[in-house]
C-alpha cells in the first residue's frame, strides 16, 4: 500500500513538474509543487523506516531460531542424563535431604532435586528453603566427591513458556541449572568444576512434578 501511494505521488510530482516547465508555474502550482514534494519525501522515510523494522525483525527470529537449534542439539548430545539408567554399582552413601535422590546411571552418580524444592512456578530464583536443601547437598559432594566434575542440567515440564518471561522451556531449564551452579559455586565448589545444560521438556517423567527437576552428575575421575 505504502509503495502504491509513493509511486502515484511520484507520478502526480513528475506530472506537474513537467507542467510548470512548460507553461511556467503560477502561485498555487508552487505550492502544490512542494506539498507534493514534501508528503513524497515524508513516504520515501516511512517506507525505509518500514523496511528497516522488518530486516530488524527478521534477523531477531533466525538468531532465535539458531539459538534453539543450538540447546536442542546440546540436549541430544548428552542422553544419559535425560533418562534413568540401569543401576551398576554404588559409590559412598550421601545423607542427602528431603526432595533430593541419588541414583547410579551406568557409572556415574545423579543427585536428582526436585523442582518444586528449588523454585516457584516457572521460575530460576531459588526459593529461601531451597538453600538449606543445597547447603546440605554441597556439603556431601565436598566431603566425598571434592574434586570430581559436576554437570547440572535442568528439566521443565512439557508446559508450554507462557508468563514467565522465558522465551522457552529450554531457557528456563538453563536458567535453573545455572541458579544452582552459581549457589554452590558460591558455597565453595569451584566455578571451573561446574557445566551446564538444559533438556527443557525433552526428558519428561511419570507426571509434572517429577518432570521438574535439577540433576547434578557426579563425574567419575
Amino acid at each position: 500500500m505504502s509503495g502504491s501511494i509513493f509511486r502515484f505521488h511520484t507520478v502526480v510530482l513528475a506530472a506537474i513538474t513537467a507542467g510548470a516547465l512548460l507553461g511556467g508555474c503560477s502561485s498555487a502550482q508552487k505550492d502544490e509543487l512542494a506539498m507534493l514534494k514534501e508528503e513524497n519525501a515524508q513516504l520515501s522515510m516511512q517506507r525505509d523506516d518500514a523496511r528497516s523494522a522488518l530486516e530488524s525483525a527478521e534477523a531477531e527470529r533466525r538468531r532465535l531460531e539458531q539459538e534453539i537449534a543450538g540447546l536442542q542439539s546440546q540436549a541430544n548430545e548428552r542422553p544419559p542424563m535425560a533418562a534413568s539408567a540401569e543401576t551398576t554399582g554404588t559409590g559412598p552413601k550421601l545423607d542427602l535431604p528431603p526432595g533430593v535422590t541419588a541414583e547410579n546411571r551406568n557409572g556415574t552418580l545423579v543427585l536428582t532435586i526436585e523442582g518444586d524444592v528449588l523454585f516457584d512456578s516457572g521460575k530460576a530464583t531459588l526459593k529461601p528453603d531451597a538453600k538449606k536443601t543445597l547447603d546440605k547437598v554441597v556439603s556431601e559432594i565436598k566431603k566425598k566427591y571434592p574434586n570430581n566434575q559436576l554437570r547440572l542440567a535442568g528439566f521443565t515440564d512439557t508446559d508450554p513458556i507462557r508468563k514467565s518471561g522465558f522465551k522457552t522451556n529450554f531457557h528456563l531449564g538453563f536458567e535453573r541449572s545455572f541458579s544452582v551452579g552459581q549457589y554452590i559455586s558460591a558455597k565453595g565448589i569451584e566455578e571451573s568444576r561446574i557445566e551446564y545444560s538444559s533438556f527443557g521438556s525433552n526428558a519428561p517423567k511419570a507426571s509434572k512434578k517429577e518432570s521438574r527437576r535439577v540433576e547434578i552428575a557426579i563425574v567419575q575421575e
